[in-house]
C-alpha cells in the first residue's frame, strides 16, 4: 500500500536538486545554485534580510520588520517553515555565499496539485532571478515529483509576480478573493498554472489518480530501490494495470473515432 504522500516521511526521502549548471548572470562571478532550505542558512538570511526587505514587506507580512530581525528569530522563523507538513518544500537560491532568492512549493487542495511563491533579495532585484526560481520550482515538480498542476496565485496589485507566469506560459486561471495578510494586498488575486506533459493522456479523474501513483513509484524506484522493492514495487505494478484497464473502458467508451 501507497503511503500518503502529506506523510512527513517522505521529506527525507528526496535528495536536494542540483542546478548548479545555471550559467553566472551579469556581473556576477558566481554560479547560481539551488539547497534546500535548513537551519545553517539562518546567518545568511539574516544578512539578506538586513539589506532590505521593504521591495517585498506589500506582500509578504513576516517581511515588514524582517530587516531588523536577530538571529534567534530568523532561525526561529526558518524552523517554522521547516515544521509544515509535506508537500511543503523551501528552497534558497544562492550566488557564492549571498541569498539571491527563495522559493516554496506548498499544497492546493489536491494531492496532484501544488502552487508556488517567490522572492527575491534586494541585492539581486532585476536580474531575472524570480524568472529563474519559478523555472526551476516547475522542473521541480514536473520533472522529480509526481504533481499534475502547478498554480503561481497573486494579488491583483502585485505586478511584478505577475509577469513572471505570462513569461513561462502559464494559462490564466481567473480571479478569487482573499482575506488581505499584507499590507498591499488588495484582496483580489490572479491565478495561473500550467500543466505536466506527462498527464496529456489522463482524460479521466480515475487515470489522473493511477498517473500519479504510477509518478510517485517510478520516482521512489530511481531514487530509493531498496525501498521502492520492500513498499512501492506491488503498488506499481497494480497501477499500472488498473491505468491500462481504465484507458481501455475510456476507449471504448468513446468509440474508435474518438480514441484514433
Amino acid at each position: 500500500m501507497i503511503m500518503k504522500s502529506t506523510d512527513k516521511y517522505f521529506e527525507n526521502l528526496f535528495p536536494d536538486i542540483d542546478l548548479s549548471d545555471y550559467k553566472p548572470y551579469p556581473g556576477q562571478r558566481e554560479i547560481l545554485t539551488v539547497v534546500k532550505l535548513r537551519p545553517q542558512h539562518t546567518l545568511m538570511l539574516q544578512q539578506a534580510f538586513k539589506e532590505g526587505t521593504e521591495h517585498i514587506s506589500g506582500y509578504f507580512a513576516w517581511a515588514e520588520d524582517a530587516k531588523s530581525w536577530s538571529t534567534k528569530k530568523v532561525l526561529f522563523w526558518i524552523q517554522s517553515l521547516l515544521r509544515e507538513e509535506w508537500p511543503c518544500e523551501h528552497y534558497l537560491f544562492l550566488l557564492g555565499k549571498s541569498v539571491a532568492g527563495m522559493g516554496s512549493i506548498r499544497p492546493m487542495g489536491n494531492v496532484r496539485h501544488v502552487q508556488m511563491s517567490y522572492w527575491v533579495t534586494k541585492k539581486y532585484l532585476k536580474q531575472g532571478i524570480g524568472e529563474t526560481i519559478a523555472r526551476t520550482l516547475e522542473r521541480l515538480c514536473f520533472e522529480s515529483r509526481a504533481y499534475e498542476l502547478i498554480f503561481i496565485n497573486h494579488d491583483s496589485t502585485n505586478r511584478a509576480s505577475g509577469r513572471i507566469p505570462q513569461a513561462l506560459d502559464y494559462k490564466y486561471m481567473g480571479t478569487f478573493e482573499d482575506v488581505k495578510h499584507a499590507k498591499s494586498e488588495s484582496g483580489l488575486w490572479f491565478s495561473w498554472a500550467k500543466y505536466n506533459p506527462r498527464y496529456e493522456d489522463c482524460v479521466t479523474e480515475r487515470l489522473k489518480d493511477l498517473r500519479y501513483v504510477q509518478l510517485f513509484c517510478a520516482l521512489m524506484q530511481r531514487m530509493h530501490p531498496d525501498i521502492y522493492e520492500s513498499l512501492y514495487k506491488e503498488s506499481h505494478r497494480d497501477a499500472d494495470l488498473a491505468f491500462e484497464e481504465e484507458l481501455n473502458t475510456v476507449r471504448t467508451i468513446s468509440g474508435p473515432s474518438d480514441a484514433a
